[in-house]
């Protein structure tokens, strides 16, 4: 059994859970019911798994990363040509193709650069290691990047690697309210006992620019609020086994204020 098989056997609320059951707990068990079905990755996905893969585990990405052979399968001779490859390949390995894996290189060197210049503590170096913990009666679990400290410091500091379009604070800030960074950020404190939590920005083009941001303590408060309200909502859909969606209730909708002209 693998170790991501082992993971998502822990029947238990993570990050990613919380924001589909903070949808609605319908969304959360559709959610759930597709992961069951298909276990293939999107092309976003499988890029933001690699670049993890390479960043906190560069000799297993070496060993299990292949370039694919460029060939037109096409024709007789490349398809001949990547069959030799597919065959050559042993379980567990991961294909592609020659930019892309220029591409992970690129962020991967970015991320060392990130990390070196915080002047870590390597001797506590723990990769995506599987925490859980009873959180308000019911089980949660996440699975941080990486857990270290930081020389001369005691205190556990988590920090999670994100690949942007742009690492600019006003961007990324987007990025960390419509993905809900700052809840991933609580269920990862809430975990390791620590609230010192930094998220590596790195952009996905050239020149594969990176920030290092913490968030405010409003960002912190509006996240441990989200794990709460999802905790509550998993909490009542599991006890009673019920997954219902939006209220069938008619509601006023205001238009945003951006789309306001009148004064």
């Amino acid at each position: 059994m693998s170790h991501n098989t082992e993971y998502d056997n822990i029947i238990a609320l993570n990050y990613s859970g919380a924001k589909q059951i903070l949808r609605s707990p319908a969304h959360y068990k559709a959610w759930l019911d597709a992961k069951a079905e298909d276990q293939k990755d999107s092309p976003a996905l499988k890029l933001g798994r690699l670049v993890h893969l390479a960043c906190l585990q560069p000799k297993e990405f070496i060993d299990r990363v292949k370039i694919e052979p460029e060939v037109d399968k096409r024709t007789k001779t490349g398809k001949e040509v990547y069959e030799l490859f597919k065959a050559s390949l042993a379980e567990g390995d991961e294909t592609v193709d020659n930019e892309t894996y220029s591409q992970i290189d690129s962020i991967a060197e970015s991320v060392e650069k990130a990390l070196k210049s915080l002047k870590l503590d390597t001797s506590v170096w723990v990769t995506e290691k599987p925490y859980t913990k009873d959180y308000e009666g019911v089980t949660i679990k996440g699975r941080p990047d990486l857990v270290t400290k930081l020389q001369g410091c005691e205190a556990l500091q988590i920090f999670d690697i994100k690949t942007c379009q742009s690492a600019e604070p006003a961007a990324f800030a987007r990025d960390v309210a419509n993905f809900k960074y700052h809840l991933q950020a609580a269920f990862y404190a809430e975990l390791v006992g620590t609230e010192n939590f930094f998220l590596i920005a790195v952009e996905k083009e050239p020149p594969y620019a990176y920030r290092i941001y913490t968030l405010d303590a409003a960002g912190l408060s509006e996240g441990k609020a989200l794990m709460r309200d999802a905790v509550a909502a998993y909490k009542q859909s599991i006890t009673f086994q019920t997954w219902p969606s939006y209220t069938p209730n008619v509601c006023e909708l205001p238009l945003p204020k951006w789309a306001h002209i009148l004064t």
